[in-house]
């Protein structure tokens, strides 16, 4: 290690051999929990050579944010994207990712770029969907309408004539003009949702799902829990068992159909969340700043709004390829 003049010590820069082998134990340790072996050795490894720690720490560094991304995938698409992108990220970690110019920005702009585009994946198969930047209407065989917002995917199923709706993703707002024989029904990863008549609109977040009645009466069951109700212009959020009362004007959380962004004392994380399937990238948030309130009515013009949150919140965004990073505003 070279010693500067006042003491401070650095790392010798980490060779292409250094990388390559820290990127596999970093893949490594995510595609499975390593075994007590594992650790060992990767503590030997680690231990071995000082450019071994330099390249880890530089890897590591690079890689966070695209492999948090692949965690987050991981509960919305059962797991197929999660093995595609992790299985790239082993592909290209070589020169072609980690040589010359690229460097550190440009893993982590490329892996970013990767995760995120194989999200849709898991949606492929689903019997309505949409991609990125794009809503869609779809009439079901009773005359139900069901309105996509982007990157939203819905499986229906019959059962006696009226569907029933198996929202993976995104968001949908359902109308059913009529009552028929049964309910509609819809079901998420977290409860189920049934509307004799009128217009609800369902959002499936990784770790929630959001309920609102647009116009009529909504029975709900979160998982765990006793069936409720919501009345026109009541919302409610629910996963694992808890049950949260939306609040303030929740009907604005479907401004969407319209084009717009809606956000009345949002988190900022949340605002980034909703925004997200306009984005042909990946855009991160920093834990620091995530929790900034944000109020307004916004076109979902990506880049037009994150240069509107720039003029309005104390962070700075910045760009690398399709990767945008929203930090905290460095002090004057």
């Amino acid at each position: 290690m070279r010693e500067l003049h006042h003491g401070m010590r650095v790392m010798p820069p980490p060779n292409e051999q250094a990388l390559n082998a820290a990127v596999d134990w970093l893949v490594h340790r995510e595609a499975s929990e390593p075994s007590a072996a594992d650790r060992e050795a990767f503590q030997h490894w680690l231990d071995q050579d000082a450019s071994h720690r330099g390249a880890w720490e530089r890897v590591n560094s690079a890689l966070a944010a695209p492999l948090q991304t692949i965690r987050t995938l991981q509960p919305q698409t059962e797991g197929q994207p999660v093995n595609a992108a992790l299985q790239t990220l082993f592909k290209t970690r070589r020169r072609r990712v980690l040589r010359g110019a690229l460097g550190v920005a440009g893993v982590t702009a490329a892996s970013a770029f990767v995760a995120h585009r194989w999200a849709p994946l898991g949606q492929v198969m689903a019997d309505l969907r949409t991609g990125t930047g794009e809503r869609r209407a779809f009439t079901l065989a009773d005359g139900t309408t069901v309105l996509l917002d982007a990157r939203s995917a819905v499986n229906v199923r019959y059962v006696a004539d009226v569907p029933s709706l198996q929202h993976k993703a995104g968001a949908l707002i359902a109308t059913r003009a009529f009552t028929g024989p049964a309910p509609l029904s819809i079901h998420t990863r977290h409860g189920q949702a049934q509307m004799d008549a009128g217009r609800l609109m369902s959002r499936v977040h990784a770790d929630r799902s959001d309920l609102v009645a647009l116009e009529g009466l909504l029975h709900f069951q979160p998982l765990g829990l006793a069936q409720s109700r919501l009345r026109t212009g009541e919302g409610a959020s629910f996963s694992g068992g808890t049950l949260e009362r939306l609040q303030g004007n929740v009907v604005d959380r479907a401004a969407w159909q319209q084009g717009m962004l809606a956000v009345d004392d949002w988190p900022l994380g949340d605002v980034v969340n909703a925004i997200q399937a306009y984005y042909p990238g990946f855009i991160r948030v920093a834990p620091s700043v995530s929790g900034l309130r944000v109020f307004g009515i916004f076109q979902l013009d990506v880049q037009l709004l994150l240069e509107t949150l720039a003029q309005t919140l104390p962070v700075q965004i910045r760009r690398l390829g399709p990767l945008v990073s929203i930090d905290a505003k460095p002090p004057r």
